[in-house]
């Protein structure tokens, strides 16, 4: 299993702040399409290993990037706790 989770950090969105969690697996195989501007990440949350399928509609611009990141423990991103084990 994988929880992947979504947050809309977009001050003009009608949706900002809000956060969405999906889980996937052998049981529950979805698609996720994440719209531009949406922060996403992912983690498996079972024994075995979880795979994931990353399907751009575009090659990544270096130059001119579409992606950013934030870092896992970001004081932005409140409303969400990944409970995240560093090391």
């Amino acid at each position: 299993m994988m929880k992947i989770v979504l947050f809309d950090g977009r001050k003009e969105s009608s949706t900002y702040d809000e956060v969405n969690e999906f889980f996937a697996g052998e049981d529950n195989p979805i698609l996720v399409h994440i719209p531009h501007g949406i922060y996403h990440g992912f983690k498996c949350i079972s024994e075995s290993e979880a795979l994931i399928v990353n399907v751009p509609t575009q090659l990544y611009n270096y130059d001119y990037p579409d992606e950013f990141r934030l870092p896992p423990h970001n004081s932005s991103v409140t409303s969400y706790i990944w409970e995240w084990k560093d090391g």
